[in-house]
């Protein structure tokens, strides 16, 4: 078994154009009108077409961990047209900005501390 992460959209064109550009290393697996699966490192986003899609902040939310500091991530990100929906955010954990899809999903994307070296 393996954990695939579903994301509902309105659009599949614009939904596969929006997170090829947030994760550029992605491949798409798999695709039709009403289903893409996209390859992320070894995991799988799945995007689902629906009629309508309510992301109010209820049930499950998409997280992801940054390879590069939150910095050079905005710019790559501007690079390819999409902005953070805020500003970076100190976080118990370390740092995290969001991102917003076309269907208004909130997606965290955290740039984790390294733990402390004791001497």
């Amino acid at each position: 078994m393996k954990l695939m992460p579903l994301v509902y959209v309105t659009d599949m064109g614009r939904a596969i154009d929006f997170y090829t550009k947030l994760l550029p290393a992605s491949n798409v697996v798999t695709t039709s009108p009403h289903w893409t699966e996209l390859n992320v490192g070894g995991a799988s986003l799945a995007l689902h077409l629906a009629e309508s899609v309510d992301h109010d902040g209820d049930g499950m939310a998409l997280s992801l961990d940054a390879a590069v500091t939150l910095e050079q991530l905005i710019s790559l990100l501007s690079e390819a047209g999409i902005e953070p929906s805020g500003e970076i955010c100190d976080q118990p954990f370390g740092r995290s900005v969001t991102v917003t899809d076309p269907d208004g999903l909130v997606i965290q994307i955290s740039e984790h501390s390294k733990p402390a070296i004791a001497t």
